[in-house]
């Protein structure tokens, strides 16, 4: 399945691009501040998050900017329906960044220097939500909830996992290029750009269920994982695991997958029958909507 980029002529053979401005979300036409005021009751808070690090070890390496909106949905159709309080900074880690993260960021030592973030009021936004979203929300999280006790208390969302983009007709569930089919790109790697981008790709239709991409993902975040362990899978079935979307743990020497709970029983009958050819050897265990993504 293809999908159509938006900004695609009709001959096919151009694309014209926008440059994301602010956070221009696509707000429902129904959306008053009457309406919000006597249907709070379908009103939920969210917020959108994204950091950018000195690296890519989560135990070590640490936030040197961080970029968050808060916005109002409908729970019921996934819409978008108002943006709230947003926090964009800078942190100076101690230490010279590598020409990698420069390169990557754009972010200097310079810009850095001297800079802090307000970590308690990070916690106070956070505490307004009742779901957090990152595009890779596994990167994201661990640094967070090192600094935020909220953090570890809220259910987060991950638009890289739980919206399937690949059933959509897109090759690819990177930002960038999601961000480059819906018409529009953004001048750098920054944590708010970043935000204000997700919140844009995430308030758009999908044009086969006609309902905005916020709308499986909070469905999704809902839902129940559970991580299944291919324990003592034979080494020569580590192509078809790495096929199926399963990830090699090299401290604990196993291929594991997260999937939803109720996948569950497909899954161990694919282990047995392409795996093990015999009973499953694995375990599986139920992670706590709030444990998603740590």
């Amino acid at each position: 399945m293809a999908f159509r980029w938006i900004g695609k002529s009709h001959d096919g053979n151009s694309v014209t691009l926008k440059k994301l401005v602010e956070c221009p979300v696509l707000f429902p036409e129904y959306v008053t501040d009457s309406w919000l005021n006597t249907n709070q009751d379908l009103v939920r808070t969210g917020m959108v998050l994204d950091v950018e690090t000195t690296g890519l070890n989560q135990n070590e390496d640490q936030v040197i900017e961080i970029g968050m909106r808060q916005f109002d949905f409908n729970k019921n159709t996934g819409e978008i329906l108002r943006l709230g309080k947003s926090y964009s900074a800078f942190q100076d880690p101690g230490r010279p960044l590598s020409p990698e993260i420069v390169a990557l960021t754009g972010i200097t030592d310079t810009d850095l220097e001297g800079q802090k973030i307000d970590w308690g009021h990070v916690d106070q936004l956070i505490g307004e939500t009742c779901l957090v979203i990152a595009h890779n929300a596994k990167f994201d999280r661990p640094f967070i909830d090192r600094k935020s006790k909220t953090s570890t208390e809220r259910i987060w969302g991950c638009s890289f996992k739980q919206v399937d983009w690949n059933s959509k007709g897109f090759t690819s569930p990177k930002l960038e290029l999601l961000n480059i089919y819906h018409g529009f790109f953004t001048d750098s790697h920054r944590a708010l750009n970043d935000v204000d981008a997700l919140l844009y790709l995430l308030s758009h239709k999908c044009h086969i269920s006609e309902t905005p991409y916020l709308m499986e993902l909070t469905a999704n975040a809902k839902r129940m994982m559970t991580h299944v362990i291919a324990s003592s899978a034979p080494f020569e079935s580590k192509e078809f695991l790495k096929t199926r979307g399963y990830s090699w743990d090299n401290t604990n020497r196993f291929w594991s997958k997260m999937i939803f709970k109720d996948d569950v029983k497909a899954e161990i009958s694919w282990l047995e029958d392409s795996v093990y050819h015999g009973p499953f050897n694995g375990i599986h265990r139920d992670i706590p909507l709030m444990d998603n993504f740590k």
